[in-house]
């Protein structure tokens, strides 16, 4: 293994300001930081979306929200006291703006006037899609209450255990094991009732 490559690997273990043998030129912590960012991004965006679009059943938002934590982990990259936690700091990230769109979107639609005239029948067509999007687990998921559909989206989306689950949502494991257990009786009437 040449020297450059050594450094590099030693940049990314140990976040530490490295000397580039080679060119004679010190890299700074910006490009330490830039490439610990990479390398998160590439093993978490897959898993950090999924969870979005499961929390918010929208792609575009779900991006959105996603790309905005990890602008937010890079604005406050020299305030994060550990960086092996940058994949926690993300995760809470983004359940966090999550949430937001979630809240912002309640708001939104209760400042919509009513509708007086009611809405023209579907489509054929328009009524079996939406049959079909009705009957998907995400859309029966996001029917669940805001704590029970955290608790899912963490132990089977992102994986993550029952304590883990518990320390990033901040709630006991009693609690974690409680909504788990009614969240998935939940679902599962609600698919078996589904035609």
């Amino acid at each position: 293994m040449g020297m450059r490559q050594a450094g590099r690997e030693d940049a990314l273990t140990t976040g530490v300001v490295v000397t580039d043998v080679e060119g004679g030129r010190e890299r700074g912590a910006d490009v330490v930081r830039d490439q610990l960012l990479d390398v998160l991004f590439r093993e978490h965006y897959p898993t950090l979306l999924r969870l979005a679009v499961v929390m918010l059943g929208d792609r575009g938002a779900a991006e959105d929200a996603v790309q905005d934590a990890f602008v937010s982990l890079h604005r406050h990259w020299k305030r994060l006291r550990d960086h092996d936690a940058a994949a926690a700091y993300l995760r809470t990230a983004v359940l966090n703006r999550c949430r937001s769109w979630v809240r912002r979107e309640v708001v939104r639609r209760a400042a919509r006037p009513l509708r007086v005239l009611p809405d023209p029948p579907p489509d054929p067509e328009d009524a079996a899609l939406a049959h079909e999007r009705a009957g998907s687990v995400v859309a029966q998921m996001r029917t669940l209450p805001a704590r029970q559909r955290d608790v899912l989206a963490c132990r089977f989306v992102l994986e993550l255990s029952v304590e883990e689950t518990a320390q990033l949502l901040e709630i006991g494991e009693g609690t974690v094991k409680a909504h788990t257990h009614r969240g998935l009786r939940a679902l599962q009437k609600r698919i078996e009732v589904a035609p």
